[in-house]
């Protein structure tokens, strides 16, 4: 026999079942009551699939990545016209303000220099303007700044003839560095400008460097006349005797000879030579040897 005990349908209690086998031996098992809307066979999993197959699958949202790369494209392109614009408007050279020039116009420079009103300020390249400006031989580039968004500071020094130099029949007309700077058959420039003389040459075209012998005899003519010139001495010197680098002479406008010995000192060397020359005017004195190569003891032997 058995007894079965029941409780709510939905098993909050289980249910008990009790079996009897002739008197003898009973025994009892408990179950959990399966709701009959999920029930099915044992083992059987079927109910439960078949509910979830049931539920309803989402929508997948549509992909976004085409909007956000054409939004992307966009601000880009707009971005990049804009800085186009900016660069053709704003960033143009409207002002170029020359340092340095004398003889020269602003202008003249400017042309010579290559740049144009109007290019774009990030164009402008100091290699470009200095190898513009080394065409002509008048004017040496300095260095040159550039002010965002539309200025140019040019630095320059003009070339200045310092002394002549003939040479096959032919004036030249040479800087201080020893370029030529101009060239003439003629007599009118003599007697203006100090003369060298004893420089062995090989070469001389204008708009170009001496091309000289002994290098020695160059590099003794530059540093003597660039000193005369600090001095604001050369114009009172006639002529520069270089045939002995070594042992350079000079020759005043009143006719004294001026041993000046190596190019060594040459500061204190020629400030002798004026502060003796000035003494020697004094006393009308227009011949005779001084020598100032020990600056500090120079020493007149006249020939009167």
């Amino acid at each position: 026999m058995y007894v079965n005990q029941k409780n709510n349908r939905y098993g909050k209690q289980p249910m008990e079942e009790q079996f009897q086998a002739y008197g003898e031996y009973t025994y009892a098992y408990q179950h959990q009551e399966v709701p009959q809307d999920t029930q099915g066979m044992p083992g059987d999993h079927t109910g439960a699939q078949m509910s979830a197959a049931q539920k309803p699958v989402p929508k997948a949202k549509p992909r976004k990545n085409g909007s956000v790369f054409f939004r992307v494209f966009t601000m880009l392109t707009i971005l990049t016209i804009g800085i186009l614009v900016v660069l053709q408007t704003v960033f143009r050279l409207e002002a170029v303000c020359v340092i340095g020039h004398e003889t020269h116009t602003a202008q003249e420079v400017i042309n010579a220099s290559g740049l144009t009103y109007g290019q774009n300020i990030f164009s402008v390249k100091a290699s470009d303007v200095a190898r513009n400006l080394e065409k002509d031989h008048t004017l040496i580039f300095k260095g040159m700044q550039v002010k965002h968004p539309n200025l140019v500071y040019l630095q320059v020094e003009e070339r200045t003839p310092v002394a002549l130099m003939q040479w096959l029949g032919v004036h030249y007309v040479l800087d201080q560095d020893g370029l030529v700077m101009d060239e003439s058959t003629g007599t009118e420039l003599v007697g203006t400008l100090p003369v060298v003389t004893g420089i062995r040459v090989s070469g001389a075209h204008k708009g170009h460097f001496l091309t000289v012998k002994s290098q020695v005899q160059l590099d003794a003519y530059c540093k003597l006349i660039v000193e005369l010139n600090k001095q604001n001495y050369a114009r009172q010197i006639t002529e520069i005797r270089l045939n002995n680098p070594e042992n350079i002479y000079l020759v005043t406008a009143e006719g004294i000879s001026v041993r000046v010995g190596k190019p060594e000192d040459l500061k204190r060397k020629v400030q002798a030579l004026r502060t003796t020359m000035g003494y020697l005017r004094a006393l009308g004195e227009d011949a005779g040897v001084l020598d100032v190569s020990e600056p500090t003891n120079a020493k007149y032997r006249s020939d009167k």
